[in-house]
């Protein structure tokens, strides 16, 4: 090797040196402080660079976001189609769906705390929520596919989304929660007798007014 290109190298792998830095000091510094809460001097006090350095790899906060859900994805647990392999059955995909769900739930919790509330101002993070949420979506009609194939009910589906989303998993799984060893089954539960009441052949429940008593019938 000539030692220019020597010296080309060592510069290449110095600089993915000092971009890692930068990027694992700032998913860090997100999940303690957010991503409003985390200005590139903080970011440039922890990974041991210049704020200058930290603009020259990320000139954007949207390149500092993207470069940092990425790190953090590449570590999260499976979330994906493949969860329901040699799964056929309603309650055994729900129950994939729900584990799948917990899973990414519990890792991504220190940054999502956060993220709900940042979405509304940021709309990297608003864009990534919403693509979060299209696959959660995908994934559930995938689940209640042994009953409705490709096309679930669409209260059915408002219901699930409700239900299996980050804030349920706060209240159903957190630290504080009453139920939390239990919630996994509680849910897979729940979602599996919705299911059922709005599959194929359930019977509609009544409501409006002709479902009420009327005054003076027993």
């Amino acid at each position: 090797m000539s030692p220019r290109r020597y010296r080309s190298d060592r510069r290449q792998a110095a600089r993915a040196e000092t971009r890692r830095r930068i990027v694992a000091s700032t998913v860090s510094l997100h999940a303690e402080h957010g991503a409003l809460g985390t200005t590139y001097a903080m970011i440039a006090e922890r990974a041991d660079v210049s704020i200058p350095t930290v603009y020259n790899h990320f000139p954007t906060v949207g390149d500092l976001l993207a470069a940092c859900t990425d790190q953090a994805a590449a570590h999260a647990p499976a979330l994906g189609p493949e969860i329901f392999a040699g799964r056929d059955d309603l309650d055994g995909r729900l129950r994939a769906l729900v584990a799948a769900l917990f899973a990414q739930y519990a890792y991504f919790a220190p940054w999502l705390r956060w993220t709900l509330y940042e979405a509304t101002q940021v709309p990297e993070l608003a864009q990534w929520l919403a693509q979060a949420d299209e696959r959660r979506r995908q994934l559930i009609v995938a689940a209640l596919e042994p009953v409705f194939g490709a096309a679930p009910p669409p209260a059915l589906l408002a219901l699930c989304q409700l239900l299996t989303g980050f804030p349920a998993w706060q209240q159903l799984a957190g630290e504080a929660s009453p139920v939390r060893t239990q919630a996994p089954d509680l849910l897979v539960a729940t979602l599996a007798q919705l299911a059922r009441h709005h599959g194929p052949g359930s019977a509609p429940t009544p409501s409006g007014p002709s479902a009420r008593p009327q005054k003076g019938t027993r």
